[in-house]
């Protein structure tokens, strides 16, 4: 039995490193940006909308890395989603995060990002929000 679980160990261990790897190689530019305008820009692109976010190709990360002004939480929280009011806003739980407003992105129909949208977006928080 404890050969098995060693071995077992060894087959989960490589991938958790392979799957830390993976995120440390988000693209913000070639990944993430991308599902900012497609989905967000066309409401966030001067930062004088509510909420003051301006997710236009120049000044997109350094917006998502200021302090909200909904909650008291920062956007983005290198390192951790679960600290981010980004991800509070698409998920919809931005009300329990002490935050206001709707869910974004809002669309007309409403259509959230899809899970795998949300989850790169996730993966590029924890990884430290990098600029690349």
């Amino acid at each position: 039995m404890r050969r098995r679980l060693a071995a077992l160990m060894l087959l989960i261990a490589p991938s958790a490193a392979i799957a830390d790897n993976n995120d440390a190689g988000i693209s913000f530019r070639t990944q993430v940006q991308p599902i900012l305008d497609a989905q967000c820009v066309f409401c966030h692109v001067t930062g004088a909308e509510n909420g003051g976010l301006n997710l236009g190709r120049r000044v997109a990360r350094a917006s998502l890395l200021a302090a909200s002004s909904e909650a008291p939480m920062p956007r983005v929280t290198p390192g951790s989603a679960a600290q981010s009011y980004l991800i509070h806003k698409l998920r919809g739980t931005q009300l329990s995060a002490g935050g206001s407003g709707n869910r974004m992105p809002m669309n007309d129909p409403p259509r959230p990002l899809d899970d795998g949208q949300l989850t790169l977006i996730q993966r590029w928080i924890e990884a430290g929000a990098p600029d690349n």
